[in-house]
């Protein structure tokens, strides 16, 4: 069963979702779970091989969860601000992005890197600029920080 309030560990995953999971398995679990979804393949920046992506949904018409594959396995899991769990250390959506300044003081600002904040401790943190408000938490395998992320040799 999906449920948008789990605990978001990075480096692992939230709820029944675990990065480096298969592909296979990961899409029977959500259609199992009868739960409203989308799929779509992504080839962004000519990348081969190309991007599966599952969008979860929860109450409102973004995604609430949205995982990511490539090469079969799940890299990488954004959530939305329909995902109510918070990181070990409270961070969640819908946060002003000065307090989850005040929390993770290791968060730096990436602007080459579509605007995020990112912290050592596996997440990136995006936030609307008017509200400054956070909208999407991003965790992800530990390959993804590296140089040779698009070798797929992880």
């Amino acid at each position: 069963m999906i449920e948008f309030t789990t605990p978001i560990i990075p480096y692992e995953g939230t709820g029944i979702f675990k990065l480096n999971a298969p592909y296979n398995e990961t899409k029977t679990l959500v259609t199992s779970s009868k739960v409203r979804y989308s799929e779509t393949v992504s080839q962004p920046n000519k990348i081969h091989p190309a991007w599966h992506l599952i969008d979860i949904y929860n109450n409102s018409k973004d995604f609430a969860i949205n995982l990511a594959f490539a090469k079969n396995r799940l890299f990488r899991i954004t959530l939305g601000e329909d995902f109510k769990g918070t990181l070990p250390n409270g961070i969640r959506t819908g946060m002003a992005i000065e307090e989850a300044l005040s929390i993770d003081k290791k968060l730096w600002y990436n602007d080459d890197n579509d605007e995020l904040y990112e912290s050592p401790e596996g997440y990136w943190l995006d936030y609307y600029c008017a509200n400054r408000k956070i909208f999407e938490i991003t965790i992800f395998i530990p390959a993804l920080e590296r140089d040779d992320f698009f070798d797929y040799k992880w």
